[in-house]
């Protein structure tokens, strides 16, 4: 099908599921560029997001320099996260966060969740690199469709200021324990403190880039799916005598434009699967073994708590992994829920007259047989649940974890008996 669009003094043509420009006359500046305005240089430091040429759909591309700097980043990072994986697997003695030893099932779960922080952080960034194409096509197939809402009256923008604020306290929280933990607490030399510090602060950096950029782009997606539904159901406030033929076309271009917007949702999804898994793979370890740290802590005698202390680190973690999951889990669902509702909105429509019924059975067909829900690489959904199944799954191996420790104990106990 092809339908044309004259707006932003542009003239746009949409066929087969494909936006090209027409004519170009004096373009503005996409709208999508400035609604990121606020995270895009962030993230684009953090090479999680490419450097782009321009600020207009005519002359938008990847920039050839910013291409090599993320390359250049994801190296680094590889090369480091190699070097700090092999010094702590194999000189975790000198890793011990605390002068006295908290028993060898402590130690394990800090060596393990200490590999897992640097497996976390580099994925997140190699993965990003590796979509660098992926992210320039979302970006520019959401500045034409930006076009058609801006005619029709969209000027919509998402903030993310005060919870980026948040997640940022959160997370430098994090590093500002770890470190009285660390060059205070500790006896670990002092190169091993750096790259302890470096592990810990490069994770909750570019956990916290992700998120607050995750939030706006997903939320801006929402925000533009919301528009064209309230478009949608002024369908559903007509009587059918009242439908003529602009009708039928103003219907079948909304339409066309959401099944777009249903295509860079799942794009987007693509893009991000597998650092989401990975960030949240590392979020529900250490989110269990802190809670299990914090436990033992709190279940030390009292004589000896002191040389066990651990639980203010067990807490900075907890609070920042919880709040980052749900920043992102909401995210998704709010995208997700507002993308579902269209099909609400069209069973709605598609009784109203008989000429509308072919097309949305077309768009019914195409797009919405299936919901849209938004996956870690396929493993699992994220959505509001997630966080539920989370903790309850935390819950779970948190008993486990306190019986090998009571197992431990009992055996420390009887060698001391001997």
């Amino acid at each position: 099908m092809i339908a044309t669009f004259a707006f932003m003094e542009k003239l746009f043509v949409y066929n087969e599921g494909r936006f090209a420009v027409m004519e170009p006359l004096d373009a503005l500046a996409m709208k999508i560029l400035k609604d990121l305005e606020g995270v895009a240089r962030p993230t684009q430091l953090c090479a999680l997001l490419p450097f782009f040429n321009g600020n207009q759909s005519d002359n938008f591309s990847i920039n050839s320099a910013g291409k090599i700097y993320g390359r250049v980043m994801a190296l680094i990072l590889l090369v480091s996260s190699v070097f700090f994986c092999h010094d702590v697997l194999f000189a975790s003695e000198n890793y011990k966060l605390m002068v006295h030893s908290q028993g060898e099932t402590e130690d394990i779960n800090r060596t393990i969740e200490t590999l897992f922080c640097i497996v976390s952080y580099t994925i997140i960034v190699v993965s990003s690199v590796l979509n660098t194409s992926k992210h320039f096509r979302t970006l520019r197939d959401l500045s034409l469709l930006d076009g058609y809402l801006e005619a029709h009256g969209y000027t919509s923008s998402y903030s993310c200021r005060y919870l980026g604020s948040l997640l940022i306290f959160v997370s430098a929280s994090v590093v500002v324990v770890a470190f009285y933990y660390i060059h205070f607490l500790s006896n670990i030399d002092v190169k091993r403190q750096c790259i302890l510090m470096c592990i810990y602060g490069l994770q909750m950096l570019y956990s916290c880039v992700f998120a607050i950029y995750l939030r706006t782009v997903l939320m801006c997606l929402a925000l533009r799916i919301e528009f064209l539904n309230a478009r949608l159901e002024q369908f559903t406030q007509k009587d059918r005598e009242q439908y003529l033929k602009d009708d039928w076309c103003e219907l079948s271009n909304l339409i066309e434009i959401l099944c777009k917007f249903r295509y860079i949702t799942e794009n987007m999804n693509s893009v991000t699967g597998v650092a989401l898994l990975f960030f949240f793979g590392f979020s529900f370890y250490t989110v269990t073994n802190q809670s299990y740290l914090a436990f033992s802590t709190l279940t030390t005698p009292d004589q000896l708590r002191k040389e066990h202390d651990t639980i203010g680190l067990s807490c900075a973690w907890v609070i920042a992994e919880t709040a980052i999951m749900a920043v992102i889990c909401s995210s998704f669902d709010c995208l997700a829920s507002e993308a579902n509702t269209t099909s609400q909105i069209l069973a709605r429509v598609y009784g109203k007259s008989k000429e509308f019924q072919n097309i949305i059975d077309k768009f019914l067909t195409k797009s919405i047989k299936q919901e849209v829900q938004f996956t870690a690489y396929g493993f699992f959904a994220i959505d509001n649940s997630t966080l539920f199944k989370i903790f309850s799954a935390v819950t779970t191996y948190l008993v486990i974890l306190i019986q090998f420790k009571q197992l431990e104990d009992s055996k420390l106990e009887e060698q001391e008996v001997v």
